[in-house]
């Protein structure tokens, strides 16, 4: 059984930023500032996804400290990646919203590279003991 201070420090987190996610999707329209690029919002997509990753990874490795290898990073890759469909096919009840597939593509980006940026920071710090 998961204590309340373990589940409060690890899945929590992950948690409350799915919900910021969902109710962000919910809002008719995002306003998107024109910084003069013109994939800004695939960008934004990559990073709020990149940090979804982050935290997927912690909340499984924060419940399961005996886990290694590979499985913690390919369960926490594909529960975000699951969870950016899902935002993509909640966004297409939106009114004023769709369903992008390249959003789902820029996601997915974000969690390649913190899979990526985890197994070097892993690396890292296992070799320096």
């Amino acid at each position: 059984m998961v204590s309340m201070r373990r589940f409060a420090a690890y899945q929590l987190p992950v948690i409350m930023y799915a919900g910021i996610i969902f109710a962000l999707s919910s809002i008719h329209k995002m306003p998107t500032p024109d910084l003069g690029f013109d994939h800004l919002d695939k960008l934004v997509h990559s990073a709020e996804y990149f940090v979804f990753m982050l935290l997927a990874f912690r909340a499984l490795a924060g419940s399961s400290p005996k886990s290694r290898g590979f499985t913690i990073y390919f369960m926490a890759a594909a529960i975000s990646i699951l969870f950016a469909v899902s935002d993509e096919y909640h966004q297409s009840f939106v009114p004023g919203r769709h369903a992008d597939f390249y959003d789902v593509v820029a996601d997915s980006a974000g969690v390649f590279f913190a899979g990526i940026f985890l197994f070097f920071l892993h690396r890292d710090t296992s070799s320096a003991s």
